[in-house]
């Protein structure tokens, strides 16, 4: 992708990629918001978005053992993809997969020279899971 050629390769600890040009001088500049909310939760959204702040549901503070569904249109192969990276950022927050279920499209299954075209859901369920 010629965006990857031309921005820096470094992400913060949530996933966030920095947005200067590769092997630029002085600190990082990351992808996102730097507004906060009252408890100090950053807005999830690029610099300088149009609207309100959005916080990111996995920074929130949760109790041990509560559950959060995330789903990925697609085709397999790319919708587990994202579920992957995905993964690797929750984790950082102590979100852990308990339950990973690919269900593909009725239409896709009876149409099987178009199936390219129709798609599935994967649907994977975390739990919040702090480390003790």
């Amino acid at each position: 992708m010629l965006v990857d050629m031309v921005r820096c390769h470094e992400a913060d600890p949530e996933g966030y990629r920095c947005v200067l040009v590769p092997q630029h001088e002085g600190p990082h500049k990351w992808g996102r918001c730097l507004a906060t909310d009252a408890e100090g939760y950053r807005c999830i959204l690029p610099p300088s978005h149009p609207g309100g702040h959005e916080l990111a549901w996995f920074a929130r503070p949760t109790d041990i053992g509560d559950t959060h569904t995330m789903r990925y249109a697609g085709r397999y192969e790319r919708a587990s993809d994202q579920a992957r990276k995905d993964m690797d950022m929750l984790a950082t927050h102590q979100w852990f997969p308990v339950s990973r279920d690919y269900v593909p499209s009725a239409l896709g299954a009876r149409l099987r020279p178009l199936a390219f075209l129709f798609a599935g859901k994967l649907v994977v369920v975390y739990e919040y899971r702090p480390r003790t």
